[in-house]
């Protein structure tokens, strides 16, 4: 348990410095999301140090609820850019993840 949350307060730290960068377009949510799906497969291979990497740091860096919340924000101001947003959110992090496990 001390591994999950000492991975989850670096996760989230990282996540709440990135998230200042976004725009209009949640640019930095996606990379988060992209980026947290693409080191998650590659410490998918860490059977030791898994519980902080993966269940601890990705848990508090990846940011699905911001995602929900971004989403119904932009789709207010903007349709098509939320439904792009949305599309890239579906579409990238899951071959992020699967970029990282197949890297190794």
């Amino acid at each position: 348990m001390v591994m999950v949350g000492m991975g989850a307060m670096v996760g989230a730290c990282l996540r709440v410095f990135l998230s200042q960068f976004n725009g209009r377009f949640p640019w930095m949510t996606l990379f988060i999301n992209v980026s947290g799906s693409f080191l998650l497969g590659l410490f998918s291979h860490l059977e030791d140090s898994f519980l902080f990497f993966g269940t601890g740091m990705m848990g508090g860096f990846t940011t699905f609820s911001t995602f929900a919340l971004e989403s119904v924000t932009l789709f207010s101001q903007d349709k098509r850019a939320a439904l792009v947003y949305i599309g890239l959110s579906a579409l990238l992090p899951p071959l992020s993840f699967l970029a990282g496990v197949l890297i190794l």
